[in-house]
């Protein structure tokens, strides 16, 4: 397989941009209040079990769960459209 070289023109590119996204960032990070503590995002998923998977029988429970789950959302989320238009 032959490897691939990026040109000189592109590493340019790529190295200007990557120089420009720093220095944004630093201007960001220059502008924000550092005594304000930063919010992370909350996980949205939910655990199939309150705890870990100890057993064999609960990783296959799970995963009939899942196989169940997409089956209903193919159901319930038939294409509008038809590959064959």
């Amino acid at each position: 397989m032959k490897q691939y070289r990026p040109t000189i023109e592109q590493l340019k590119k790529r190295y200007s941009a990557d120089m420009a996204r720093r220095k944004m960032q630093a201007r960001r990070d220059a502008a924000r209040d550092p005594n304000v503590k930063r919010v992370q995002i909350p996980d949205n998923s939910e655990p199939w079990l309150p705890h870990k998977p100890e057993s064999l029988a609960e990783c296959i429970w799970i995963a009939d769960q899942v196989s169940r789950r997409i089956e209903q959302w193919k159901h319930d989320f038939l294409p509008t459209t038809s590959r064959a238009n």
